[in-house]
C-alpha cells in the first residue's frame, strides 16, 4: 500500500513556469498581489518607525519571485485601504530598501567566501608542499597521511566555495535585484468595493 502511494506521488511533476503563467503573469510582467488589511501589516510588528518589512510579507514575495525567470519584470501590487501619496512613497521606499539590504548582505557573503577561499587555497598549497616533502624525505606514514587529509580538505572547501556556494549566492543576488527593481503599484480596496 505504501509503495503504491509513493509510486503514485512520484509521477507528479510541478511545472513552475505554467503555474506562474496561469496565476501571476499579466502582459509583459509577473504581478505579485499583496493583500494588506492595514498598512501596518507591511512592517514588522514592533517596528515603531516602520522601516523593516515583516518576515511573512518577505517570505510570500520571495516564494513567488523565486519561480520567476530573472529576465521577466516583477510588479508588486499592494491591495490595501486608501493611503495618501506620501505613505505610498514610504511603502515603496521601504520595499526597495529591504531588497537593497539583502543585495548588500549577499555581496558581503560573496566577499567573505572569496577571502576564505584564498586563505584555504594558500593553506592547501602549503600543506601539499609539506606532504610532498614528508613523503620524499622522512617517509613518516602518520604525518604524511595527516598532511594529505588536511590539504585535500582545504582544496575541497575552495572548490565548494567557488562552485556551489558562489553559484547559489549569485542566484540569490539576481532574485533580490529583480525584487529591488520591481514596480510597486497600489489597488485600494475601498475603490473595489465601490465598483461592486
Amino acid at each position: 500500500m505504501k509503495i503504491r502511494k509513493i509510486r503514485k506521488n512520484h509521477k507528479i511533476l510541478f511545472d513552475e513556469d505554467r503555474y506562474i503563467e496561469k496565476y501571476y503573469y499579466k502582459e509583459d510582467r509577473v504581478v505579485i498581489p499583496l493583500l494588506l488589511e492595514k498598512v501596518s501589516d507591511l512592517y514588522m510588528k514592533h517596528d515603531y518607525k516602520q522601516m523593516e518589512i515583516a518576515y511573512s510579507v518577505c517570505d510570500y514575495i520571495e516564494e513567488i519571485a523565486y519561480m520567476v525567470p530573472v529576465n521577466i519584470d516583477i510588479e508588486i501590487e499592494i491591495h490595501c485601504p486608501r493611503v495618501d501619496d506620501a505613505t505610498q512613497e514610504r511603502m515603496k521606499k521601504t520595499i526597495r530598501n529591504n531588497y537593497g539590504m539583502e543585495i548588500d548582505e549577499v555581496e558581503y557573503d560573496i566577499m567573505v567566501q572569496n577571502r576564505q577561499s584564498l586563505v584555504l587555497l594558500i593553506a592547501g598549497i602549503i600543506l601539499l608542499i609539506g606532504y610532498i616533502l614528508v613523503e620524499k624525505y622522512t617517509h613518516s606514514t602518520v604525518l604524511s597521511e595527516l598532511l594529505c587529509i588536511f590539504w585535500w580538505v582545504a582544496i575541497w572547501n575552495v572548490i565548494e566555495f567557488q562552485t556551489l556556494d558562489k553559484r547559489e549566492n549569485k542566484d540569490k543576488r539576481l532574485n533580490y535585484q529583480q525584487l529591488y527593481d520591481a514596480k510597486v503599484s497600489f489597488v485600494f480596496e475601498d475603490d473595489i468595493m465601490e465598483n461592486e
